[in-house]
């Protein structure tokens, strides 16, 4: 036991005799490496969140592409362009033509007969008129029509008898079996006629007449009665299919009763 008490201290400094001490520049390279090392992780971190950067820029960015350019897009304090609508374009003046064509989709029917299509009158002129002779089997009947713009031919202008007013501000005048001739003419020709004219607010005007022949003056009536009654007329009168000549903005002087018969609805 004591041999080998003396053994194991005599092993052990015999172990250790040999074993040189660390070396100071080992040392010194060891730890140059763990700073080169640290530097490098501190690099490594430094480009990966450089690109973390970069790539939420570009998400960003390509955000704004999906959105809108930025010319689309309004810059800070300046006001985006308001686009403004073209106005659409006013209806063209009417035309006698459309006068007479409107007319005809109004008094055609089964059994009648249309002929003699007249028109007169111009935008130039201030009106626009049309006729057509109407036969429904029991005799001749004249049927005219005749548009202005200009507010002259308003026969309710101050009121009157005939004259009543619509809702919409519009004035109707309206006369059933007037006699053509107010002397011993009407005995000769016998002519009667229904009347309306219809005089808007904005000036516009429409009168229609049927007479009980085929013209208003200088030949023999050839039925009883005018084809269309008063009432029938003022339907017509009232219908949206008529155009209108240009407005010539001239009004007839207050308290004046301006004259039909150089429109011709007499």
């Amino acid at each position: 036991m004591n041999n080998l008490n003396d053994t194991l201290p005599s092993l052990m400094d015999r172990a250790t005799e040999n074993l040189e001490p660390v070396s100071t520049d080992l040392l010194d390279r060891s730890v140059q490496q763990g700073l080169r090392l640290r530097r490098r992780r501190t690099t490594l971190l430094s480009v990966t969140g450089a690109g973390a950067v970069l790539a939420t820029a570009g998400l960003v960015a390509g955000g704004i592409q999906l959105l809108g350019t930025p010319s689309e897009a309004s810059v800070s304090g300046t006001p985006v362009p308001i686009v403004t609508p073209t106005p659409l374009a006013k209806p063209a003046a009417g035309t006698p033509q459309q006068a007479l064509e409107t007319l005809k989709r109004l008094i055609a029917a089964p059994g009648r007969t249309l002929s003699e299509p007249t028109v007169r009158g111009s935008a130039k002129e201030g009106f626009i008129a049309a006729s057509y002779l109407v036969d429904d089997g029991n005799g001749a009947s004249l049927v005219e029509v005749l548009l202005a713009a200009d507010g002259t031919g308003n026969p309710c202008f101050g009121g009157g008898p005939g004259c009543s007013t619509n809702p919409d501000g519009s004035s109707m005048y309206s006369s059933s079996d007037e006699p053509e001739y107010s002397d011993a003419r009407n005995e000769q020709y016998g002519v009667f006629l229904n009347r309306v004219e219809l005089s808007y607010p904005d000036d516009r005007y429409i009168g229609l007449v049927s007479y009980n022949g085929p013209a208003e003056k200088g030949i023999k009536h050839t039925r009883a009665k005018p084809l269309f009654t008063a009432a029938q007329l003022a339907t017509m009168a009232q219908s949206k299919s008529w155009k209108f000549p240009a407005h010539t903005a001239v009004k007839p002087s207050k308290g004046a009763k301006p004259s039909t018969t150089r429109k011709g609805t007499r």
